[in-house]
């Protein structure tokens, strides 16, 4: 007879929410399973999986230093969301372009070295040109 694995118990608390999820999947330990061995097995980019994130802070270039008039309200306000994006996903840096021509104002949104959009807000418009 093969031996069986010998398995702990494990005790933690959840959301209600959460709580009243896990309860409807047929088996919760394997779903469990899964998922804390993926969890585990991909470092945190942004702490390296030391589980402190130093100061994370978006840094926008200095839009006033850019050869371009003012934004139009359009501009502005996908400029304000790609900002507020931008934090959601901790981005480190917000890199602004002035776009030749009347092409927009082109952006970079980076978390350190890795590149996570990259487009430009085409002015007068409410979407973005997204490149990346």
């Amino acid at each position: 007879m093969a031996q069986r694995e010998q398995r702990q118990r494990m005790t933690f608390r959840l959301a209600p929410d959460l709580a009243a999820a896990l309860r409807q999947l047929p088996n919760q330990t394997a779903f469990l399973e899964t998922v804390l061995r993926e969890a585990l097995g991909r470092v945190c980019p942004l702490c390296h999986g030391s589980g402190d994130v130093p100061g994370a802070r978006l840094n926008v270039s200095n839009l006033k230093r850019l050869p371009m008039g003012r934004l139009d309200r359009e501009t502005a306000v996908q400029l304000k969301a790609l900002v507020r994006l931008g934090r959601a996903l901790l981005a480190t840096q917000l890199e602004l372009q002035a776009s030749t021509g009347d092409a927009g104002l082109g952006f970079r949104l980076a978390r350190d070295d890795e590149v996570l959009l990259a487009g430009r807000i085409p002015p007068g418009h409410r979407g973005l040109k997204l490149t990346h």
